[in-house]
């Protein structure tokens, strides 16, 4: 009796200790999810008060464009408006909602942005704005009003308790649940989406005007539609998920209509876009917050290049990479007969704490990938080099082919040069006329390169 009853006793002291020993954990796995929510909720609320203060900014000086008559004063405001416009983008690409509830807010900040810089290069030259730009001033200006009026709306409502920013990785209909229930964040956007007024038709020499904006994807050309199922099969492969770990989210319109993927995989919460003809994955995206680092980025480069090749992305060379916020970003172009195309590019994510995938981007790939007919240069790289100031001395040269501001290829000379002060160069150098295309400023540090 006696040992029965001290078995009993020791039971109940291991169950409760083990009780007491899963509740520590428990408790600490609790502060931990809390601690990376408010992370996250953060960087999204940061995200979001950027973003209108910049539209809010873009709106305005669209509003004064309108009655300024000093080419000098037009010009300067239209680099302002450009500069608002690529603040407006940064803080949409760091919200973490799916493309679709984004898609004409970044498609309308991307395209005042790049409009405003054209005429901020032409408008001196030209005189002050025709009639046709102002027109288009006017009718950038209504619709940046409405966006920005929308915007500050739905920040009040965050500001005073009204509406929730917070859980933004739920769909849309999940905010539908209980009556009462405030809205999600991506509820709201998807509102202001569908409410969006017509953009104008802008046409000027720019890679968003009319001509260029609805051109089809050549890597698609010829390819059958998906269905929804198959996208789902491609988007799992492409994470090397299972297919039950992802779900549909939707769909995107626009030039390049996608089937959207959301799940869970790889310690990652990623939404991914398949597109509808063909079946070729757009883009991909993580939402996970990145810790410390603990790669190289040497070893973050190597993750980038087993990535694509494990994707059967074929002739791709890695150009150029950055790092910033613990994500190392890797631009790839792809290589033909030893030609450099630029405007065929993916851009691959890697994060440095854990090598994961964070990011892919194959926009410019699926826009412009076609196996080109590329042209013997009727220009020596002898006579092109007779183009390079005698004050830069030439590194290196290979043959590339760049878009122009109007979305046409050119086949360019391409010389890395350096100045006495150490500064670098990419001077390119038309192939077929000899004339100077473009040049570009190499900003080198230890985050990486960037290109201005």
């Amino acid at each position: 009796m006696h040992m029965r009853k001290r078995t009993t006793i020791r039971v109940i002291t291991f169950l409760s200790a083990a009780v007491l020993v899963a509740g520590i954990f428990a408790v600490r796995n609790t502060r931990r999810a809390d601690r990376l929510e408010l992370y996250a909720r953060a960087n999204t609320q940061h995200a979001f008060d950027e973003l209108v203060t910049s539209v809010s900014e873009l709106s305005n000086a669209l509003e004064k464009c309108q009655y300024l008559s000093d080419p000098a004063l037009e010009s300067a405001l239209c680099a302002q408006i450009f500069g608002r416009a690529m603040t407006a983008q940064m803080a949409v690409g760091v919200l973490p909602y799916a493309s679709q509830e984004l898609e004409q807010t970044a498609s309308f900040v991307a395209k005042v942005g790049d409009y405003a810089g054209a005429l901020a290069r032409s408008v001196g030259a030209n005189g002050g704005y025709s009639r046709e730009e102002l027109k288009n001033l006017q009718s950038l200006a209504e619709t940046a009003s409405v966006m920005k009026l929308n915007l500050q709306d739905m920040q009040d409502r965050v500001a005073s308790g009204q509406l929730s920013i917070e859980d933004v990785y739920r769909q849309s209909d999940a905010a539908e649940g209980g009556e009462g229930q405030p809205p999600l964040a991506g509820t709201v956007f998807q509102t202001i989406e569908q409410e969006f007024p017509e953009l104008p038709s802008l046409i000027y020499d720019g890679p968003f005007s009319e001509s260029k904006t609805h051109v089809k994807p050549l890597f698609l050309q010829g390819k059958a539609q998906v269905s929804q199922a198959d996208g789902l099969k491609k988007a799992a492969k492409f994470l090397g998920a299972e297919e039950s770990a992802l779900k549909a989210a939707g769909e995107c319109g626009g030039d390049v209509p996608c089937w959207v993927y959301t799940g869970r995989t790889g310690g990652g919460e990623y939404t991914v876009s398949v597109t509808k003809q063909g079946g070729e994955v757009l883009s991909a995206l993580s939402a996970r917050p990145v810790g410390e680092q603990s790669y190289s980025v040497k070893q973050g480069l190597a993750v980038a290049r087993d990535l694509v090749s494990g994707w059967g992305l074929d002739g791709l060379e890695e150009s150029y990479h950055t790092v910033s916020d613990g994500v190392l970003l890797v631009n790839f172009e792809h290589e033909q007969d030893g030609v450099r195309c630029y405007p065929d590019l993916v851009k691959v994510g890697v994060a440095l704490d854990s090598g994961a995938l964070a990011s892919y981007d194959a926009q410019g790939y699926i826009s412009a990938h076609t196996d080109r007919d590329i042209p013997e240069a009727a220009v020596s790289q002898e006579q092109a080099q007779k183009s390079v100031a005698s004050s830069l001395r030439v590194q290196s040269h290979a043959m590339a082919i760049i878009p122009s501001p109007g979305g046409e290829e050119r086949l360019c000379h391409e010389f890395l040069c350096q100045s006495k002060s150490g500064d670098r160069y990419l001077l390119y150098v038309n192939a077929q006329t000899g004339a100077e295309e473009k040049i570009l400023i190499l900003l080198e540090d230890e985050t990486g390169t960037l290109t201005i």
